[in-house]
């Protein structure tokens, strides 16, 4: 595990990205404290690799990304609202849906919250649909 937190810091964005998947696809406490630390200490602006990896924990996380959507970093408020939208969780979408509505602040590579919470609502009605459908 300690290889695959080394290459959420590569130079190279699909380096990170797998390794981040490759820890979501691992589980357990470390590799999500790993992410976690990842994503809490902005390593990298361009860290939305981390929500979707994130989210493969499920329901455990979801308490903590919403706790997370109130943190004062528009970065780490943005990159929750992509998690929380692919848990597709219930407990999600009224956060959510407050943030799409009423966060104008601005991330580090000028996206709004709001947006980021309108596509976190996009993916969960996606995810949802799709597992209702099967």
């Amino acid at each position: 595990m300690p290889a695959l937190a080394a290459w959420l810091n590569d130079e190279t964005n699909w380096v990170r990205s797998r390794a981040a998947l490759a820890l979501g696809r691992i589980g357990g406490d470390g590799a999500l404290a790993v992410l976690w630390q990842a994503m809490t200490e902005r390593r990298n602006p361009k860290a939305g690799h981390l929500a979707p990896a994130i989210a493969a924990f499920g329901p455990p996380v979801v308490d903590d990304l919403i706790a997370l959507t109130a943190d004062p970093d528009p970065d780490l408020r943005a990159l929750a609202c992509r998690a929380l939208g692919s848990t597709a969780d219930d407990r999600a979408l009224p956060a959510l849906e407050h943030l799409a509505a009423h966060d104008l602040a601005r991330t580090t590579l000028g996206g709004l919250v709001a947006t980021a919470a309108k596509q976190g609502l996009r993916t969960a009605h996606r995810i949802r649909a799709r597992t209702a459908s099967t």
